[in-house]
């Protein structure tokens, strides 16, 4: 019942949550809002904020103003503008969410705030209402001296208007990004420093790789689209014909590249802020599972409808973008515990969950199954799509074997990384441990055998192709046999070779995933019988102590 306007709305549609977040905001996002009303240096902080933009819009159009008519000076204050926006709400926004979580910690009002009985996500949303809040003040604060670029011309309104959603966009993805880390660290200090440390690390790449790298492939898509400016997307919105490439390359594209790291991040700080003793894994679990629908199934339609010039370029790109996904997800639920705790245990049984509910679940052979089985439906349903697209422009018979045996190496491979992964888990006390063993590894592994080639190449002189042979059991070796596979007019020994790498590497996976199996076991019943002899114990005390009493 709507509090406000007295009718029923159905739960779960835009009418509902807005009604909700009227009648009932959240209390965390609340709290946090007075508190910063109290702050007297906000406005300063954005009225300088806003002189600044304005100083440096004004000296290039004042600089350009002589010489350039007033299209070209529009464009220029336009790109100008938002690329700094972008850099200031890339930066500030991390920052100000590693604010939120790690100063409760450090001024000892955290576990105040949980005896409020506020679930983890409940205080994860108030949280990032509360920092979202505060830079999207930053970005209204100067929007118009960004709305002043289309008055010169050169650009649209609209162009502006989808810039400035955009930026709104990116600002909730960084806040997202810095309250993830904020809810793992203990020290305010510690917080911003790493935050700030790791966005300086992101943030040129992504401006440089998806702002001017992103203009050139535009530029190759739509011709029409000026090539190199960075702040390309919102033009691209305006200008280019409406068809299947714009939904594909303008709107799901960019909502998969938005939604997927929010989610994650989300699901990062709810479990972050869970107990130890409760669930941390299911959400993570269900973002691990749609995205590697959205990214195999995505991958392989724009496999598909590429270009034929292409169709080999992006199959590989998106069996690579596919396969990096999967093994940073191996990174991810190293954090597994070895079983679900009694809580965890006490709660299926008290809501009669059933067998799906307990594979989302803690643990780590859960969650080693789960990698393995979405892994494999992802590339048996990305390379069979990737081989038809090719096999569509009647490609070569050596680029599709190249495609093959790429999926065959990947797949193979990343059997190899679950059941290393899993074993190492079961073996160490905590997940940092068996993080840093398996990054030490797979370096070894990835990079030893190209030493190896180097090393035997320069002491007895031999071909290229025989180098390339030794160091087939890097994971890399599947890249770099994809020209000796297109040049040579005999790859049998390629691919006799790397078949026998892959398939030793999956035994070997199998098997260590197996005895990762047996330990996790063992360790689980060893736990539970330790539980009942505390039981038992106790409730003897328990009856002695009513068998004495009068």
């Amino acid at each position: 019942m709507s509090f406000q306007t007295g009718r029923h709305l159905a739960p779960g549609t835009p009418a509902s949550w807005l009604d909700r977040l009227l009648s009932d905001p959240n209390p965390i996002w609340i709290r946090e809002m007075k508190q910063s009303a109290r702050l007297t240096r906000t406005p300063f902080i954005l009225m300088g904020l806003t002189l600044m933009m304005v100083l440096i819009i004004g000296t290039i159009g004042g600089l350009m103003s002589e010489s350039s008519d007033p299209g070209v000076i529009g464009t220029a204050i336009f790109h100008t503008f938002f690329s700094l926006a972008f850099w200031v709400v890339t930066l500030a926004g991390p920052a100000v969410a590693a604010n939120s979580i790690a100063s409760e910690r450090e001024g000892k009002t955290w576990e105040a705030l949980q005896l409020t009985g506020l679930p983890p996500p409940v205080i994860a949303r108030g949280k990032f209402l509360a920092a979202y809040t505060n830079i999207a003040l930053y970005v209204v604060m100067v929007a118009p001296v960004g709305a002043m670029s289309f008055l010169f011309g050169g650009v649209t309104a609209l162009e502006t208007l989808f810039a400035f959603v955009w930026l709104f966009l990116l600002a909730g993805l960084s806040v997202a990004f810095g309250l993830a880390i904020s809810s793992k660290m203990e020290s305010l200090r510690g917080a911003i420093l790493v935050t700030l440390f790791v966005a300086l690390a992101i943030v040129p790449n992504v401006f440089l790789g998806l702002g001017v790298g992103g203009s050139v492939m535009a530029h190759h898509i739509w011709p029409l689209l000026p090539e190199g400016p960075p702040v390309w997307l919102p033009v691209a919105y305006a200008r280019a014909p409406f068809d299947l490439r714009y939904v594909g390359v303008l709107i799901l594209a960019p909502a998969t590249a938005v939604i997927l790291p929010a989610w994650f991040l989300y699901e990062v700080t709810v479990a972050n802020l869970t107990s130890i003793t409760e669930d941390r894994s299911t959400g993570l679990r269900r973002w691990f599972l749609v995205t590697s629908l959205v990214l195999s199934v995505g991958g392989g339609v724009v496999s598909l409808g590429a270009a034929s010039r292409d169709k080999l370029l992006v199959a590989l790109a998106a069996l690579c973008t596919y396969f990096a996904f999967l093994a940073i997800s191996t990174f991810v639920f190293q954090g597994e515990p070895i079983g679900p705790s009694r809580c965890v245990e006490l709660e299926w049984e008290r809501r009669g969950a059933g067998w799906w509910a307990r594979a989302l679940g803690p643990g780590v052979m859960p969650a080693a199954r789960v990698q393995l089985i979405s892994g494999l439906v992802g590339v048996l349903t990305l390379l069979p799509a990737a081989v038809g697209g090719l096999s569509l422009v009647k490609a070569r018979s050596s680029e599709i074997l190249v495609v093959l045996l790429f999926g065959f190496y990947g797949l193979c491979f990343f059997v190899f990384l679950i059941g290393f992964a899993s074993w190492l888990r079961a073996r160490t006390s905590g997940p940092a441990v068996s993080r840093i063993l398996l990054a030490v590894i797979l370096f070894l592994v990835s990079v030893g055998p190209w030493v190896l080639a180097a090393m035997v190449g320069a002491i007895t002189r031999s071909s290229s192709l025989q180098d390339i042979l030794i160091a087939s059991p890097s994971p890399l070796f599947a890249v770099a046999a994809v020209d000796e596979l297109r040049q040579s007019s005999s790859p049998e020994r390629v691919v006799l070779v790397a078949s026998i790498c892959a398939l030793a590497w999956a035994l070997l996976g199998l098997g260590l995933l197996g005895s990762a199996s047996l330990r996790c076991e063992r360790i689980i019943r060893e736990h539970k019988k330790a539980l009942a002899e505390s039981d038992a114990f106790l409730r003897a005390e328990d009856e002695a102590a009513q068998a004495s009493s009068p």
